[in-house]
């Protein structure tokens, strides 16, 4: 089944197998028709408003002759580069720079010769990407940070080492040698309506500490070890808003980089409208109709009605999802 959601169309093929041959990714990473990106806190290399995409072969139809094309090279060769996958026996790198501080950063791209380079935030930015390059980079921002936050063993506490292009870490320690793989924390999000006997049906959205003030969204929370998704929807809806659900039902699910959660997203009914609020995670939620979300604005948008989440995220869709349902009944 196809997934149209934000981060989900991936393009490449992850070669997994060929990724463990290393003659052959090394071939890749010195070939001329290989392709990098560049990643660095966050944010992704950008030439004007279009994402950079480096290959020996290609780079001076776009930068001309006065591009630094040895120091990018150099700055491969002696940074950490992930090997993302290929397409069409082309290979897809993402290179980061994340030991580098910002004055090295400023520095680096000023020598590169040309001042239309810059770093651009990748949420921010996404406007500016097709969804198959999202989803790519998505891939790329998540790899990354795992690997950042296994640096070390958590078992012996040596530095590690990256195999497979950066897919698999393993203890440097002779008596560990402990190896440790990509981890994605599932987190489940859910849309809880309910239904009276008389007048429409409402939804419940809230307020999240985490969220800037008027931005309604769905309820969400990570699932605890030992623990069903539908275990999980329950438990999160019981512990931040006190009420009871049943009939939870799969919706959809997204990967999220931000940092490295898999949403999975469910609709389920609610028992009651008597709300018990956590007011550790939620400023304040409330019942909403489908009439009165289409009175609700964009997130950014500079005014002051509610507003509903990202169009990118899965909460918009459940929302979205959820209204068309309602007013194409009603």
């Amino acid at each position: 089944m196809e997934n149209a959601l934000t981060f989900c169309q991936m393009p490449l093929d992850r070669a997994s197998t060929l990724r463990k041959d290393k003659t052959w990714l090394q071939a890749k990473l010195q070939s001329d028709s290989s392709h990098f990106y560049f990643y660095w806190c966050g944010r992704f290399l950008y030439f004007e408003q279009e994402l950079f995409v480096f290959t020996q072969a290609e780079h001076n139809n776009v930068l001309g002759e006065s591009f630094n094309t040895p120091l990018i090279s150099l700055v491969i060769e002696q940074s950490s580069v992930s090997f993302l996958g290929t397409k069409h026996e082309q290979a897809y790198f993402v290179c980061s720079l994340a030991f580098n501080d910002d004055a090295e950063v400023e520095q680096w791209l000023l020598t590169l010769g040309n001042s239309a380079l810059k770093f651009l935030d990748f949420i921010r930015s996404l406007t500016l990407l097709k969804p198959k390059v999202a989803a790519t980079l998505s891939y790329a921002k998540a790899l990354i940070h795992w690997q950042q936050s296994t640096l070390f063993c958590g078992c012996c506490g040596n530095k590690t080492q990256p195999l497979e292009g950066g897919h698999r870490l393993i203890c440097t320690d002779d008596d560990c040698q402990k190896e440790h793989f990509p981890r994605t924390d599932p987190a489940v999000i859910m849309l809880v309506e309910y239904k009276p006997k008389t007048g429409p049906a409402v939804c419940l959205l809230a307020e999240h500490h985490r969220t800037p003030e008027k931005v309604f969204s769905t309820l969400a929370g990570f699932v605890d070890p030992g623990e069903s998704l539908q275990e999980a929807v329950t438990r999160e809806v019981l512990e931040e808003a006190g009420i009871n659900v049943t009939n939870v039902s799969f919706i959809d699910s997204q990967p999220w980089p931000f940092p490295n959660s898999l949403m999975i997203g469910f609709i389920a009914e609610a028992d009651s409208m008597t709300l018990c609020l956590e007011d550790e995670e939620l400023r304040s939620a409330d019942w909403f109709s489908a009439e009165q979300l289409l009175t609700f604005a964009d997130w950014g948008a500079e005014n002051d009605l509610p507003k509903l989440p990202r169009k990118e995220s899965i909460a918009r869709l459940l929302i979205d999802s959820w209204c068309k349902k309602q007013l194409e009944t009603n």
